[in-house]
This record gives C-alpha cells, structure tokens and sequence, in this order.
C-alpha cells in the first residue's frame, strides 16, 4: 500500500485492531463466578463422558447415578453424620491454630527458641497422618473421637505456624522502632504493631486450614473406633462396592471443606478491609 499516507495506515491499523480489544473487553466483563461455572460444566461434561465408558463396572458412575445415590440415602443421613464430622474438624482447627499461633508468638518473644518450635512445626508436617492415626486410636477411650480431632488438628499446625510468623513479621520497622523509642517491650510491640500487620497472613493460613482440617477429621474416623461420621460412610461404601456412593461422598467432603474455606474468606474480607488479601478473601 505504498499510496497509503501515514495518517490512513494508522486509522487503518486501530480498526482492525478494535474487534479484538472488543472481544477483551467483553472477556475481561463477566463476573467472577463465571470462570468458576464454566469450569464445572466442563469438568461435568468429562465426567460424563468418562462414565459412559465405565458404565457397565460402575467404577465411574455418571453425575446422575451420583446425584440418584445421594437423594435416595437421604438427605437426613448426609447432613447428621456431616455435621458430626464437621464438628469434630472445627474442634481440631481451633486447637491446632491456637497451637500454631502460641509457638509464633513464642518464636518472637524468645527468639532463641526459633529452632526448637520450627522443629515442633516440621515434624507435625512430616509425621505421615495415616501412620500416626492408628496410634491415636489405640490410646484413644473407646467410642470417643480423639483420633478425628486430633489428626483435624496436626493437619494445621505448620501450615498456620508459616502464616503467623509471615504476618508477625510483616510489621512496618518504622512502627516497631517508635514503640521501642518510647520505652515499649517486645510484648507491647506485638499488641500495639504486629497483630495488625499479621492478619492478613494470618487469615491466609487460617482459609487454607480449614479444608485441611476437614479432611484430616475425615481421615480420624476412616480409622474406626466411632459410628457415624463422613469416614464411616466412605467405608462402608467401600465394604459394599458402592461406587456411586463413594463418588458422593467425596464430593460432599470437597463441598464442605471448600465451603469451611469461604467462610473464612468472608470473615477475612470483613475483619481485614483494608488487606489485597482480606478484599480477595472469599473468592475461591
């Protein structure tokens, strides 16, 4: 186009180039959820086709066989021993936080200490659940859920010991050194600077503990010595060859573990306003 003058080339390349910013823009409109919808019905669409191939085994059941599973157990069957699962996960998220939080807060009072509680961190992440399950169990009063709670708890100790000293270490060095310019302890640092610079971390951890927790409970009561309880179930069906019940039950325990998640997203958005990561903090 050597008659083209510089001018009409320019009008010429911003036209063409405008569909595609369109398009763009158009893309980058739809809301946040959709990525998350459109995932799933591709994942659906695999899954049944999948299925098809394995439908006369019933290894991979059809989204439908699953669905047709779950309604005619009961949704009253699902929810109880859902709720005690969930139970026996909340009591080991609460101790395992409250523990990985007490060897953070000592990390940074008495620094010495450091090695001894990273040791304690490391080790809770390295013991294998299912050989130290079996043990629990064993020490365990019959019929009580200790082993749940317990192996609930060791599944969030390092991952919330990483994210409260990440946090506790975040304050501002400019705020730190004004309370130690007026006279201020390492105590009175924490109180005054450090908590507030931890939450967002803090939170962090705290969302990615609870599914972590949930499925540790799970894992607690796949080991016996209860009655009832998601783990129970999976066992069962596993004892029964009941795939489609099997298929069910998982996903029911991604759901609940992924809602645990949101929740402290949401609680996270509200504590932590002023936090990228609190305003981020309920979306999956």
């Amino acid at each position: 186009m050597a008659g083209t003058s510089a001018p009409e080339r320019t009008a010429g390349q911003a036209g063409a180039a405008a569909p595609a910013r369109a398009r763009a823009r158009s893309l980058g409109d739809l809301p946040p959820w959709a990525g998350g919808v459109i995932g799933a019905v591709v994942v659906l669409a695999v899954w049944s086709v999948v299925g098809l191939f394995f439908s006369s085994g019933g290894i991979v059941p059809t989204p439908w066989a699953v669905v047709q599973q779950l309604h005619e157990n009961g949704f009253a069957t699902y929810w109880d021993n859902i709720s005690i699962t969930t139970a026996s996960a909340a009591q080991g998220w609460v101790w395992g936080n409250l523990v990985a939080i007490g060897i953070a807060v000592v990390v940074l009072l008495v620094p010495p200490l450091e090695g001894a509680a990273n040791q304690v961190a490391v080790i809770s992440y390295c013991i294998p659940l299912t050989a130290i399950g079996p043990i629990v169990l064993i020490v365990s009063p019959p019929g009580s859920r200790i082993t749940s709670v317990f192996l609930a708890a060791m599944s969030v100790v390092f991952t919330s010991v990483v994210g409260c000293l990440l946090g506790l270490r975040a304050a501002d060095p400019s705020a730190l050194d004004v309370v130690r310019a007026y006279g201020g302890t390492k105590w009175t640092a924490l109180v005054k600077v450090r908590l507030t610079a931890a939450l967002p971390n803090v939170f962090a951890a705290l969302k990615l503990a609870a599914p972590a927790s949930f499925l540790g409970a799970v894992l607690g009561e796949y080991f016996g010595g209860v009655d009832s309880g998601l783990g129970i179930m999976i066992v069962a069906a596993q004892t029964n060859l009941q795939y489609a019940q099997i298929w069910g039950l998982a996903l029911l325990s991604g759901a609940v573990a992924g809602a645990g998640y949101l929740l402290i997203g949401l609680v996270a958005r509200v504590l932590t306003p002023w936090s990228a990561t609190g305003a981020r903090g309920g979306d999956l």
